[in-house]
């Protein structure tokens, strides 16, 4: 089985015992595979909006397409979905919630198969960066940035200092200290985490790192002497 494919049976509760454990592992140190998951939930919650009706009588040439390359069964020959239960992780931590599907076989083996159809085009129109804690930064803070097409960006940020309001952090598109385009300023919440949608206002690719600051409330729209993380992008 792929990641998508994974990663749709994880979302859907369809993966127990050994699997799910090492999933869970996985996801609890994985802040890209966190951001995935949260990207099929959502997608999931979409179809679930249809109903089954829907399902039973139009099935997308997509999800047929990836269904036959997936080896995800045709409606009608998928066992029902067993009960859902309340995941843990190892540590005994609830994983990120999964949305109770109530769809029936048939309309379950359709979403499955859309769902991979959508995240597979996906995730080769999407490139990933990696943004690593410097000198000022803990050293367990990082951010994943992950770049679909040239105009938007989703940033998932973990384990930076929570600051006070005369203080805010910006995202910036840098070479250098001379070449550099302001993006987003944030905060983040009590553990340290953010999640943003970002339009970036040119390509990535046009320049070498994406660079998170802290910047001074007031003090300016120039960069700040304190960058904390940084990532190489496609243009480095």
């Amino acid at each position: 089985m792929d990641e998508q494919s994974e990663i749709a049976c994880f979302v859907l509760g369809e993966l127990d015992g050994l699997d799910l454990a090492r999933f869970e592992r996985r996801l609890s140190q994985e802040a890209a595979l966190r951001a995935e998951v949260e990207r099929m939930q959502a997608l999931i919650g979409e179809l679930e909006g249809l109903g089954e009706q829907a399902w039973e009588h139009a099935a997308p040439a997509a999800a047929v397409r990836s269904r036959e390359r997936t080896g995800v069964p045709a409606p009608g020959r998928q066992a029902r979905p067993r009960a859902r239960r309340a995941a843990k992780t190892s540590r005994g931590r609830p994983a990120l919630p999964r949305p109770a599907v109530a769809l029936g076989a048939g309309a379950l083996a359709l979403a499955v198969a859309l769902v991979l159809a959508l995240g597979s085009g996906s995730s080769r129109a999407t490139h990933t960066v990696v943004l690593r804690a410097l000198a000022d930064a803990p050293v367990r803070s990082r951010a994943v940035a992950r770049l679909a097409g040239a105009e938007s960006l989703q940033l998932t940020v973990e384990h930076l200092p929570p600051i006070d309001p005369a203080h805010y952090y910006e995202l910036w598109l840098m070479t250098d200290t001379a070449h550099l385009r302001p993006v987003a300023a944030f905060h983040v919440d009590g553990s340290g985490d953010a999640h943003l949608q970002v339009h970036l206002p040119v390509p990535a690719s046009a320049y070498r790192y994406l660079n998170i600051s802290l910047q001074l409330q007031g003090g300016g729209r120039a960069i700040s002497a304190r960058s904390l993380l940084r990532g190489a992008t496609a243009g480095a």
